[in-house]
């Protein structure tokens, strides 16, 4: 019986079951891909079995699940199965939305495995990793008689991973300013550069993306980024509990280690492409998304927009009473960019999961890895600020401060930006002079229950 074939655009017939048993997740066409993206281009078209019949080469007859990969994970060292999870989901996304991208940051202290985490992607078909980005790394001003090579083309329909965003963000302003301004207009899927010893040269160019970062490498730029328009959403890795690193120690000292990261790499580089070509092949069919779970990730996309948003503050004095000269920050001016990119980038984000766990529809299960990154995608100093209404749900600026030992004014900054990005409201206390801030009541749940740094 023949299977019939929608052209990505529209969900279409089959379950991520169905394509993860049709494919064996290991699928080895018996048509060229080209014969394949011929017969997508055909709505309704029935695509014979024989013509897609796979088989399982070297594993023997049993594939590699989403099982055997976070198994094979935990044995170098990777505990934290959403994290691996997201990593694959953002490979995964390339074939769902070309017009909203996913692009992730992977924030993380030196050494806590990030460059591990997206190595497993290392082997995947259409994965294009390099280590760190040069000056004009996309399309080159080099004249044509010095044969330029630009990245741009090459990474169309790919899953693009950089190992090492710090050290280019480490440079100077303008360089910095200059790339992320760039990936603005990349992010959209057409980019053209004039030089004049080129000319104009344009490509269009979508890609899944992943960069790894420090926080302190992120926070110098995060400015910048806000206010160009993020593009980027952000998931931070944990640092890890004692016993977690006792365990951690102990995987690292085993004398098959290099095996083990191998063996990982290799069952997480087939799962994801088998399952891109799956979707490819026969598209997936995903249950539409329940109300409350639209209204869950919509809620989500609010709080990324606003807690990255950009305040502008001046520095103002005056003399109080007591002759003493004090200084307070002005807030100047507010952006807040539409949350609309971020609710597409987190439904696109909750479909590739639900594929990846093969399931026929997005769960809560998807939404709580998204709520995940939604606290994680806001600067570092914002999300610690809201991290404190784990304790109270309304504090004072000094409360704040001595609960995270952070310095007074830094932290009173800090909540007076929330409170003009709408994530906190205010009051004051019978005395008039002590302000207590609270979570606004729409985002109150997400930031007293679920907030995790």
């Amino acid at each position: 019986m023949g299977r019939s074939v929608l052209p990505m655009d529209g969900w279409t017939t089959a379950t991520p079951a169905q394509v993860l048993e049709n494919h064996n997740l290991f699928r080895t066409p018996t048509m060229s891909e080209q014969q394949v993206n011929n017969r997508q281009d055909s709505v309704g078209e029935t695509v014979p079995d024989s013509a897609v019949r796979t088989h399982t080469p070297s594993r023997g007859s049993t594939p590699v699940a989403l099982a055997d990969v976070l198994e094979r994970t935990k044995r170098i060292g990777l505990l934290d199965d959403a994290l691996v999870e997201i990593v694959l989901s953002v490979y995964i996304s390339k074939e769902l939305d070309r017009s909203n991208p996913l692009w992730m940051m992977l924030v993380g202290n030196p050494s806590s495995n990030k460059t591990q985490l997206v190595s497993l992607l290392s082997k995947a078909r259409d994965t294009y990793m390099v280590d760190v980005l040069t000056t004009n790394p996309f399309i080159s001003g080099l004249s044509k008689k010095e044969k330029p090579q630009d990245l741009l083309p090459l990474l169309n329909d790919k899953c693009f991973i950089v190992k090492d965003f710090t050290s280019f963000f480490g440079r100077s302003e303008e360089t910095v300013k200059q790339l992320l301004s760039d990936l603005v207009s990349i992010y959209d899927g057409t980019f053209s550069k004039h030089s004049g010893a080129r000319g104009t040269i344009r490509y269009e160019s979508t890609f899944s993306h992943i960069g790894c970062i420090t926080p302190m490498g992120l926070s110098m730029r995060q400015q910048y980024m806000n206010m160009v328009g993020a593009r980027f959403l952000t998931i931070r890795v944990p640092e890890l509990r004692e016993e977690q690193r006792a365990q951690c120690f102990e995987i690292a000292w085993a004398p098959d280690f290099k095996t083990r990261v191998s063996d990982a790499a290799e069952a997480a580089s087939a799962l994801v492409t088998a399952i891109c070509d799956g979707i490819r092949a026969y598209g997936v069919q995903l249950a539409p998304v329940p109300k409350a779970i639209q209204d869950d990730i919509n809620l989500l996309a609010e709080l990324v927009a606003r807690a990255r948003g950009e305040v502008r503050t001046r520095t103002q004095k005056f003399v109080n009473e007591e002759g003493e000269e004090i200084s307070y920050q002005e807030i100047e001016d507010v952006q807040v960019e539409e949350p609309f990119r971020a609710m597409h980038q987190l439904k696109t984000l909750c479909c590739s999961l639900a594929i990846l766990r093969e399931k026929a529809e997005v769960t809560a299960e998807e939404v709580k890895t998204a709520k995940r990154i939604a606290l994680s995608s806001m600067p570092v100093s914002r999300a610690e600020v809201l991290s404190a209404y784990r304790t109270e749900s309304k504090m004072s600026a000094k409360e704040v401060s001595d609960v995270l030992d952070r310095n007074y004014k830094t932290m009173k900054r800090h909540l007076d930006q929330l409170l003009h990005l709408k994530v906190l409201r205010s009051v004051k206390d019978v005395d008039g002079k002590t302000t207590f801030y609270y979570p606004d009541p729409k985002f109150e749940k997400l930031i007293l229950n679920d907030f995790v740094l």
